[in-house]
């Protein structure tokens, strides 16, 4: 590679209009790419429009452990044509980049020092009003993928390095499918059933933080872990199992759950029984002082201001421990 260029390999994707696929270094590449036309600076332009905690994240998750992103980002340029040869497409040093899409993975470059290579489409021959209309229609249009089935794709990939993850989308699943669990067929594992009030990502994160070493939890296995979640939600459920599953509950609402999960250490801190034996009846008696009509969100944005789950954690831990 010379001081003017990068010989990158890659291939003509398309034609009319022409548009480049090709493997681009991450360091070059962030040096001639802004999220904005408008901005000369690309470290402005990127500063202003992405999260760097979220860039960040990407950096320490992906490219610090070596790893290559499994989608292309897209590129804009009003270069009307790159140089072909030998398998590879010949990338001008004074050529500037648009990013269409990728923004923060491209960003999260900046906070690694492992170069990747990064998959690009690259557009040809834009000017900035077409780049504009591109951006637009990219980002859009563009449908997040739903939490839910980000967590539900932790249990089939399996990552090594977050064993919490694994056994919290593990229990999740168990308390979907198995028939004695208060969450029997009702929790929506993908976040596309719109049906179903509970979605595994409500619970996932909650799970996740009661499987790290300072929880209880910890060191249990992952049967007796599941019994006693079982025990747990059956003593929240038996505070009115008449109005269990309905969507006008109280208790039956993510939030409250969540909270609900944030009292399980102090709860098995008050009661003098080893943690592996507990049934929901050793819960009763914390839970029966919770007033569950309380519950409703106004009812707690009038007492501490919100409803955040913090805030209903903090009602639900003043009504049981006062």
């Amino acid at each position: 590679m010379s001081n003017d260029e990068c010989r990158s390999a890659g291939f003509l994707f398309q034609e009319d209009p022409l548009v480049y696929f090709c493997m681009v270094p991450g360091k070059w590449l962030l040096k001639r790419t802004t999220p904005s036309w408008r901005i000369e600076d690309p470290d402005i332009g990127f500063q202003r429009m992405v999260r760097e905690d979220r860039a960040r994240e990407i950096s320490v998750a992906v490219l610090d452990q070596h790893r290559t992103f499994p989608n292309a980002i897209v590129l804009a340029t009003d270069k009307k044509y790159f140089e072909i040869g030998n398998c590879e497409i010949i990338l001008p040093t004074r050529t500037r980049f648009l990013v269409v899409d990728g923004q923060h993975r491209l960003w999260a470059q900046k906070f690694s020092s492992f170069e990747a290579h990064y998959a690009c489409v690259i557009h040809m021959g834009l000017n900035e009003k077409e780049m504009a209309r591109m951006f637009l229609e990219i980002n859009d249009n563009q449908k997040r993928v739903p939490s839910s089935l980000r967590w539900d794709l932790v249990r089939l990939v399996r990552p090594d390095d977050d064993p919490q993850a694994i056994g919290a989308v593990e229990l999740i699943y168990q308390l979907a499918n198995e028939r004695q669990s208060p969450f029997y067929q009702r929790i929506d594992l993908t976040g596309e059933q719109s049906e179903i009030q509970i979605k595994q990502a409500s619970l996932a994160t909650e799970l996740r933080t009661l499987l790290s070493k300072k929880s209880p939890m910890y060191p249990m296995t992952f049967d007796k872990q599941y019994d006693f979640l079982i025990q747990y939600f059956i003593a929240i459920r038996s505070l009115d199992p008449d109005r269990w599953g309905r969507n006008d509950y109280p208790v039956y609402k993510a939030r409250v759950l969540r909270a609900m999960l944030r009292l399980i250490p102090k709860i098995v801190q008050n009661i003098e029984k080893p943690i592996e034996t507990l049934t929901y009846k050793d819960f009763m008696p914390f839970l029966q002082k919770i007033d569950c009509d309380s519950l409703d969100p106004l009812s707690i944005r009038a007492l501490q201001g919100n409803a955040g789950i913090k805030a209903i954690f903090d009602f639900l831990n003043s009504q049981i421990f006062g």
